[in-house]
């Protein structure tokens, strides 16, 4: 039991997992780390409905908390998780519907909401963005008849463990529901009036790093967006470095001073009140990868093989084709664009050498990294020169490392911790406690 020691918590949210950090913010030392299943995923038989449970994600995070506290003697809590996600609660923190997550699409495939959001506002608020369901729930009448506020799922975490009767929302997260003004630093009034979305409804909107409740007499600061928390995580020179992540999809985000117009492939995401943080995402990202695994595992089965990861072969291939400079040509947005769902993948300059498993294997991984290069051009990267890389998508495979080498002509770096938005998360709730 360590009583004594005084150290920060930080928690992230995640769609498939929640995770805790320990750490003595003094010196940025991981004391402990957990990692638990969120298995609040609400059944549909919509492919377009991606829904969960925020009671489940109560009863996970508190009690993963408890489990912090009979060890640890903490100072303050901080908060970040999955972005772009909504759901409706009361002032007094009853959960009045489900938690719709940044993949459900219901905005474009089961009405014409971000249509009609493109045209009577003039901003593109792609679907599984907070303000486009919000407004497709509206237009279908499918919001709580009782009074209700909207929030995240950090932000509702935060008010429950803090008691507040309205949601307090960070301008990392107001900006990944849409319809954000970088002038304002809050959501632009002009356009909501012409959607018919009252202010009264949404959380306020707060720019500085503040606490915003206790939770057992403990600080909670407002949440962060995971973006924003895993920056501040897994980089050590903020201003000079761009940040890879590949997982399940894939993100590069750099930090700069300068505010330039978003693109259809870079967002401008607010990551204090001065600094913006550039961010372009692709859906698909190592899932690209997965994709050909599983590809590769299908036929050892039906070699008569176990059905088994076959990552070590398929590792071996990129490495051959990497190495002899063998590599096809592929474009992996395997699930569409942020911006277009319809766009597919595709291969090409396909002759006998390169319609080879090592040529495959090499120009998928180089596909998944020349996607977010072409992003990354698209930033003001001029002051870059250190390029940090996170995941487990990275981490785990060296031959992707020599390939981010290869394309963005930079060194990888690795962080020295795992969990870089809870991390960022529990720095920026230590923080908040001395503002």
């Amino acid at each position: 039991m360590d009583k004594e020691k005084k150290i920060a918590v930080g928690l992230d949210i995640g769609t498939t997992t929640v995770s805790g950090i320990v750490i003595n913010p003094s010196d940025g030392k991981v004391l402990d780390i957990y990692n638990v299943a969120n298995d609040s995923q609400i059944a549909s038989e919509q492919p377009w409905e991606h829904i969960q449970s925020p009671e489940r994600i109560w009863e996970i995070v508190t009690g993963l908390l408890e489990d912090i506290l009979t060890k640890y003697s903490v100072d303050s809590i901080g908060l970040t998780g999955q972005m772009h996600g909504i759901l409706c609660c009361s002032k007094e923190g009853k959960v009045l519907s489900p938690l719709y997550t940044w993949q459900d699409r219901r905005a474009e495939a089961n009405s014409n909401a971000c249509n009609e959001i493109l045209r009577l506002t003039g901003s593109l608020v792609p679907a599984g963005y907070g303000l486009a369901t919000l407004y497709h729930l509206i237009q279908q009448k499918e919001v709580p008849q009782e009074p209700y506020y909207v929030c995240t799922i950090m932000d509702f975490i935060a008010v429950r463990l803090s008691g507040l009767k309205r949601p307090v929302m960070h301008i990392s997260n107001a900006a990944s529901w849409g319809l954000y003004s970088h002038t304002a630093k809050d959501f632009d009034d002009i356009a909501l009036h012409k959607l018919g979305i009252s202010r009264d409804i949404l959380p306020v909107v707060i720019g500085e790093n503040r606490v915003v409740g206790m939770y057992q007499n403990i600080p909670v600061s407002v949440s962060l967006g995971d973006n924003q928390a895993a920056f501040m995580g897994a980089v050590q020179e903020p201003l000079h470095t761009v940040l890879l992540n590949v997982g399940t999809g894939s993100q590069v985000s750099l930090l700069s001073e300068e505010l330039l117009t978003e693109t259809s492939l870079v967002e401008a995401r607010p990551f204090d009140k001065k600094r913006v943080l550039y961010s372009g995402s692709a859906l698909c990202g190592g899932r690209a990868y997965a994709m050909l695994e599983k590809l590769f595992r299908s036929y050892a089965v039906a070699c008569g093989l176990p059905d088994e990861p076959r990552y070590d072969v398929l590792n071996a291939f990129a490495k051959e084709g990497v190495e002899t400079v063998t590599v096809a040509q592929v474009c992996t947005t395997f699930a569409g664009t942020r911006e277009n769902a319809d766009i597919k993948g595709s291969m090409t300059g396909l002759d006998e050498q390169h319609f080879t498993a090592p040529a495959l294997s090499a120009g998928v991984l180089y596909g998944m990294v020349k996607e977010l290069y072409e992003m990354y051009l698209k930033m003001p990267h001029s002051h870059i020169n250190t390029l940090v890389a996170s995941g487990n998508g990275v981490r785990k495979n060296p031959v992707l490392q020599q390939v981010i080498e290869d394309v963005f002509g930079l060194a990888v770096e690795l962080p020295e911790h795992t969990e870089e938005a809870a991390f960022g998360a529990a720095k920026f709730g230590a923080k908040a406690t001395l503002e």
